[in-house]
């Protein structure tokens, strides 16, 4: 267990490759975890051998992803002015900011609950569930409605957590999350005959048992002493807070719509290349997932020496983090690239769907290399509370450039516009992510208050 000089050591004052690999491979392993909880809960849905609950499932996800993105807000705009107050040594006002994520995090899941219920069947038409899907997708989205303040605290209060340096117990939160939802899955469904409704349940069970950990954690290992009351209510906690929060969680929501778009042109070129484009999806989001842990890993890293006005180990940070994360989108894109059939094999033995899903993977991974560059800029300018840099970064990506390439690529160059929209959106963003973390470390006051350091 890491005491909390040990926490602060290596935000501070490790190697930057220690401490990009002390507070990033925890994130990554939970990461994958998580991928591979997403697949066995998929496994025993599909073992219903009832495609309207498979059906009903994938219609809630975006719902899910939802829930998620508002959780987001709050914790990832609290993590990043949380390991800024612990870098300028405001170890106050730093616990009073978790109590107020603390307070917001069940503010607006309580409403959230509210207006799910009451909104309950407009929301299930606007995901598209029609005829025998919606019952299903009525009995998959009630649980996730009313559990909305657990499945948003253990996100939020995780990334949180993570922010004063402990990226091991977050990541411990995060298995014991997974594996009480993986256990309960089979459980519920079967065992208990609660179907689709069972795997919903256990997904809500999973969340309050990783938020419990969080909590304990707080209570009896945090170098932080949380606050609450009214004194933690201050506008300009709450303005700093939602000026990071706002570009993650609308980030979030971005990539839900786009993955809706995405699915109804790819309906267009019919079932199979529907279905290739969504194993394909599947197996690449684990690329994805992976360089996202990097560069959340570094988050605390950034914050805190942005916070500590140490310009030099910040960059030093920035420049070991991408070098990592070329060389790991690399070596995923080699493997992908000779693996890629047996890859898509393992979901699907049909013959169109592999050689298709293969090339479709093939052209989702190309851009491998620059992603977790992209990802790591963005992560930096949240972490360093650049509201208007971070505002752009999450919209382009999923909403600037890609929804309108998207349809135009798609017209101009059907089939092969479609599957290269998303790399050729990520060549554009490396460049637009790259120069404007450039010019935000060379003009920003903060770290240039201390030329000796800077």
């Amino acid at each position: 267990m890491q005491t909390n000089e040990a926490r602060l050591n290596i935000l501070s004052e490790a190697p930057p490759l220690k401490a990009i690999l002390t507070m990033a491979v925890p994130v990554v392993l939970a990461m994958i975890v998580q991928v591979l909880y997403n697949m066995v809960d998929t496994f025993f849905i599909g073992l219903m051998n009832d495609v309207n609950q498979l059906a009903a499932a994938n219609l809630g996800f975006p719902f899910f992803m939802i829930t998620m993105a508002v959780g987001s807000i709050i914790g990832v705009g609290s993590a990043s002015v949380i390991s800024r107050y612990i870098g300028m040594k405001k170890m106050r006002e730093a616990g009073e900011i978790v109590g107020l994520s603390f307070g917001l995090v069940a503010i607006l899941g309580a409403v959230f609950t509210l207006i799910g219920c009451v909104l309950l069947n407009p929301v299930i038409a606007l995901l598209g569930a029609r005829g025998d899907i919606a019952i299903p997708t009525r009995d998959y989205l009630l649980p996730l409605i009313i559990g909305a303040v657990a499945i948003m605290a253990n996100f939020s209060v995780g990334v949180t957590l993570r922010a004063e340096g402990a990226a091991m117990d977050t990541t411990i939160g995060m298995i014991i999350g997974s594996i009480v939802n993986i256990i309960l899955d089979p459980i519920m469904i079967f065992v208990m005959d609660m179907g689709i409704a069972g795997a919903a349940w256990a997904t809500v069970i999973g969340n309050l048992a990783g938020l419990g950990w969080y909590l304990y954690c707080y209570a009896r290992k945090s170098m932080l002493r949380v606050s609450f009351g009214r004194h933690v209510w201050r506008l300009t906690y709450l303005r700093e807070v939602f000026t990071i929060g706002i570009p993650s969680g609308l980030n979030q929501g971005l990539m839900s719509v786009s993955n809706i778009i995405t699915n109804n042109l790819a309906a267009t070129y019919g079932a199979v290349t529907l279905g290739a484009m969504g194993i394909a999806g599947k197996v690449n989001s684990l690329i994805i997932l992976i360089l996202i842990g990097l560069a959340t890993g570094c988050q605390p890293l950034f914050g805190y020496n942005y916070g500590a006005k140490n310009k030099k180990r910040l960059i030093a940070i920035l420049k070991t983090s991408m070098v990592m994360a070329f060389i790991a989108g690399s070596v995923l894109l080699a493997i992908y690239t000779i693996a890629g059939a047996g890859l898509i094999r393992v979901f699907s033995a049909i013959p169109e769907v592999v050689s298709q899903g293969r090339y479709i993977l093939t052209a989702m991974s190309c851009a491998a290399p620059i992603i977790g560059i992209i990802m790591i800029t963005m992560n930096c300018l949240q972490a360093i509370g650049k509201a208007i840099p971070s505002l752009i970064l999450s919209t382009g990506r999923q909403g600037l450039y890609y929804i309108p390439l998207l349809f135009t690529l798609n017209a101009l160059f059907g089939f092969n516009g479609f599957i290269f929209t998303q790399p050729i959106v990520d060549v554009l963003m490396v460049i637009t992510a790259t120069l404007m973390l450039r010019y935000v470390l060379h003009h920003d006051p903060v770290l240039h208050e201390d030329r000796d350091r800077a």
